[in-house]
């Protein structure tokens, strides 16, 4: 399902909306919440709306736990970082227990145990897996032409991407497969071209990985719809 929002604006609104519905629901039926943030710039104004809207929530955030879907092989307190983003943004101002928190602690040269390690904190079925796409068409750390987009025994793995930081630690298509729920977010016009490839008819996941994603929830701005029939 696509969703075309007028604005960044509207869809970082929109998106924390979403966010907080399927956490309630989850917690509801459940008792618990595994939301898996994504890293980069879109997600992060989300982020702040949820936890300005939500703070408050104890019931919802006390039984979040919170997961992430890729990671750099950076220090956590490094800008890259994809668990300082949810940290500031989020982490912090719904204050989310501490102990509900886990991030993926890549460092050198243990990347390859920290992955194998990663995989078995991981929930099974996610309740909510956040992601975005890059202008090249790839989804979390998984890059056209990955070797990773056929690995079907590793749950996370290794890679090594063709953009800075390069060394990272990503989920594999299993995992995206095996969420109860996936949200894309995707702004920018420079990303239109690649949104495009996603849901045309005909195309090749090694060339565009983000069609992994056709199933989801697409919340997207109008600049980055503008090339959708």
């Amino acid at each position: 399902m696509i969703r075309v929002c007028p604005d960044y604006e509207t869809l970082s609104e929109a998106a924390a909306e979403h966010i907080r519905s399927v956490g309630v629901e989850a917690v509801r039926e459940r008792g618990r919440f595994d939301l898996v943030l994504s890293g980069g710039q879109t997600p992060r104004r989300a982020y702040d709306i949820l936890a300005e809207r939500t703070a408050n929530d104890r019931s919802l955030w006390e039984n979040t736990h919170v997961f992430w879907g890729d990671e750099r092989c950076v220090p956590m307190n490094d800008p890259e970082s994809n668990y300082l983003t949810g940290k500031r943004a989020l982490l912090e101002p719904a204050r989310i227990p501490r102990a509900n928190v886990h991030p993926i602690t890549a460092r050198p040269p243990d990347e390859e145990a920290v992955a194998e390690s990663y995989a078995q904190v991981f929930p099974a079925a996610p309740d909510l897996l956040i992601l975005g796409m890059g202008v090249d068409g790839h989804t979390a750390s998984l890059f056209p032409r990955s070797a990773l987009l056929d690995e079907s025994r590793k749950r996370f793995a290794f890679c090594l991407a063709p953009i800075e930081p390069k060394e990272r630690i990503t989920m594999t298509p299993g995992v995206i497969a095996s969420a109860r729920n996936v949200l894309v977010l995707v702004s920018g016009a420079e990303k239109a071209p690649a949104l495009r490839r996603v849901f045309a008819p005909q195309g090749d996941l090694h060339e565009t990985p983000a069609r992994l994603l056709r199933h989801a929830t697409w919340l997207v701005d109008g600049a980055a719809a503008r090339e959708l029939g």
